[in-house]
């Protein structure tokens, strides 16, 4: 759990490391060694799979944080919580289009792989936001839910591996930040 304040300081310091890492790994659209076969592994999955998997996925997307912050009001009554995953997760969702463009690292098609893309059908701030109000049973969900939409933009060929940790550590970092404001007042 991320209950205390030491427990936000070090879940920013984490997620803050695995960003940048993976940020200074990609630049000028490197792909660094073992991420390729790692791209090749995960988007081979079955294709079976992906309508199923398709609402995890949905856990990543810009309305993820307005229904959670809805439902964490409406379970919790309280506001700041709710407040807190609504700002934090669409101001990262905006943020991330400005790394992307600072990054400048193209969709796994605009670089040259050796194996063809499957495309199919097209969250780390929510869970760390929501972790201290929801328990233990809820938290590993919305934990599995963060790793599954990450993992899944790769199957379905929107992210190579390493855009999709650096966005966890992103949001890991942003949760933490909005954790250590809201928990603090």
């Amino acid at each position: 759990m991320i209950d205390t304040r030491r427990d936000q300081i070090v879940a920013l310091a984490a997620g803050s490391g695995v960003f940048l890492v993976s940020a200074a790994l990609v630049w000028d659209d490197k792909i660094p060694p073992g991420e390729e076969p790692l791209f090749e592994f995960v988007n081979g999955w079955p294709d079976w799979i992906a309508w199923p998997l398709y609402p995890v996925m949905q856990f990543g997307m810009v309305v993820a944080p307005f229904v959670a912050g809805a439902l964490t009001w409406y379970l919790t009554r309280r506001r700041q919580p709710a407040l807190a995953l609504v700002s934090t997760g669409f101001g990262m969702w905006v943020f991330a289009k400005l790394v992307k463009l600072i990054v400048d690292r193209p969709r796994p098609g605009g670089l040259t792989l050796e194996k063809a893309i499957n495309y199919r059908i097209d969250g780390g701030a929510i869970a760390v936001i929501a972790t201290p109000y929801v328990g233990k049973r809820w938290s590993a969900l919305l934990w599995a839910l963060a790793t599954g939409a990450a993992t899944l933009r790769v199957y379905v060929g929107a992210h190579l591996p390493l855009d999709s940790i650096g966005g966890a550590g992103l949001g890991v970092a942003a949760g933490a930040v909005a954790l250590l404001i809201v928990r603090r007042s």
